[in-house]
């Protein structure tokens, strides 16, 4: 078989394909646990702590190795399970994190048939230079270097086949897997709104969108951002303007001075914080270390806009109202706004609805602690246990509650903090309190009328 068959062969695209995948990668999970318990009941295997660790890890290990070749939304899935936010054991944080780096590439064969079927040409045609071996592959494309015939250094993504027709298949199944773990009805919503996103982020002349938007409203001094270059990309290929930088594993394997850490985490914190305070209400979304990078001038480097969500005007503003609510301890406002944000509703029980207002009690104000003194420490580790303490909280809570909207505006400050819990700097927030206390003022404006406009 060629090499180049061998390769397409290895995505499998069809729901029978990869659900058979998913249920071969189930029948080793519970294999692993059936080892363990037989084991737990002779006293084998060593301790119990032990034990339990292995068993974790071994369970990481093959679901990462069948979600990469999954890739897609599957792989999407292990990369979120890499985010250290306490829901899952420490021992699948550390084999899901290298879903962020280590994605087998497709081979060079493929490569240059995706690039020629998406624009004409194989890429030493295209291209003045073009560098065949993958710089990083991810969950949905790869990327790499290669130099215009204008001398721009670039950055070349080339999508998987088969990723689209991958959506739904992985989706179903994941949806499935979902009912069995939470209550709520609104499961549907929650999934039609990551089908969506997926949708928009496996179109990369949308992708090539959010770059232009992104880069006119903030590149600057502080922020780099690429540029879309729109003659050499299409739906399945985008090319970028190359950003030079260092990814956050790198950058703290060098050991860089506090210094450092809090100018780096001051820009991550400010760059969030314009977002949500603009009247563009639209985010970056995907705020995981991959898709960041440490410059030696001193500048952030802001790459992947694939994930990007734009929010309803009346959810944004009160997701403003809850925050000026939880400063101000207004515990009156907070619940008014729990249930304008669907988190508290009457389909719920009485002791249901204890359970998630404590939870979101809990949350809300370690989210809003930074911002009650003009700088916050996020080395401490009192608060970063406590956050840890948290999230485990969020992985008993079972019940489906929340505005759809939340999904991906939680994906955005889950990974600014786990960023930032890293990074381990002191922060100023004061211009972020400004920007949000500026945009909550116009809110509370009273509405011009025609009368009074004449």
């Amino acid at each position: 078989m060629s090499e180049q068959n061998d390769s397409e062969e290895s995505f499998p695209a069809s729901k029978m394909e990869r659900s058979k995948i998913f249920a071969k990668t189930g029948l080793k999970v519970g294999k692993n646990y059936a080892k363990y318990l037989a084991d737990r009941v002779t006293g084998r295997g060593g301790d119990a702590e032990e034990r339990k660790r292995d068993l974790n890890t071994q369970n990481a290990e093959d679901l990462f190795r069948e979600f990469t070749r999954l890739r897609g939304t599957a792989l999407k899935m292990a990369q979120s399970m890499s985010m250290d936010t306490g829901m899952m054991p420490d021992e699948f944080m550390e084999v899901m994190a290298e879903a962020q780096y280590n994605v087998p590439p497709m081979n060079r064969a493929l490569v240059r048939k995706r690039i020629r079927d998406a624009l004409g040409k194989m890429p030493e045609l295209l291209f003045d230079n073009f560098e065949l071996e993958a710089m990083a592959a991810a969950s949905i494309g790869q990327v790499h270097r290669a130099r215009l015939k204008d001398g721009r250094d670039v950055a070349v993504k080339v999508q998987y086949p088969n990723v689209r027709e991958t959506i739904e298949s992985d989706l179903t199944v994941a949806r499935t897997l979902f009912k069995r773990l939470v209550r709520g009805g609104s499961i549907e919503s929650h999934f039609g709104e990551v089908r969506d996103r997926l949708r928009e982020e496996t179109d990369y002349v949308n992708e090539a969108d959010n770059i232009d938007f992104f880069a006119e409203q903030y590149d600057t001094d502080e922020i780099v951002v690429p540029r879309a270059v729109r003659e050499y990309s299409s739906d399945t290929v985008l090319t970028m303007t190359y950003v030079e930088g260092q990814h956050l594993k790198e950058f703290l394997q060098e050991d860089p001075d506090q210094d450092t850490r809090n100018h780096f985490g001051q820009l991550l914190w400010d760059f969030l914080h314009e977002q949500v305070a603009s009247n563009h209400r639209t985010l970056h979304a995907d705020a995981h270390p991959g898709n960041f990078l440490f410059r030696e001038d001193g500048r952030l480097g802001v790459i992947d806009f694939g994930c990007v969500k734009t929010f309803p005007q009346d959810f944004r503003d009160d997701m403003l109202r809850l925050y000026r609510a939880r400063i101000a301890d207004d515990d009156a406002a907070i619940d008014h706004l729990l249930h304008e944000l669907d988190i508290l509703h009457d389909d719920l029980s009485d002791s249901v609805r204890d359970e998630v207002r404590a939870f979101f009690d809990q949350y809300g104000s370690l989210i809003v602690e930074p911002y009650r003194a003009s700088s916050f420490d996020f080395g401490d580790p009192g608060f970063n246990e406590r956050l840890h303490d948290c999230f485990q909280e969020a992985s008993r809570l079972r019940e489906v509650v929340g505005s759809p909207h939340f999904i991906f505006l939680n994906k955005a400050l889950v990974g600014l903090l786990n960023l930032l819990t890293q990074l381990e700097p002191t922060i100023d927030t004061t211009r972020s309190v400004e920007l949000l206390n500026e945009e909550l003022e116009t809110l509370d404006e009273p509405p011009v009328s025609l009368a009074s406009a004449e």
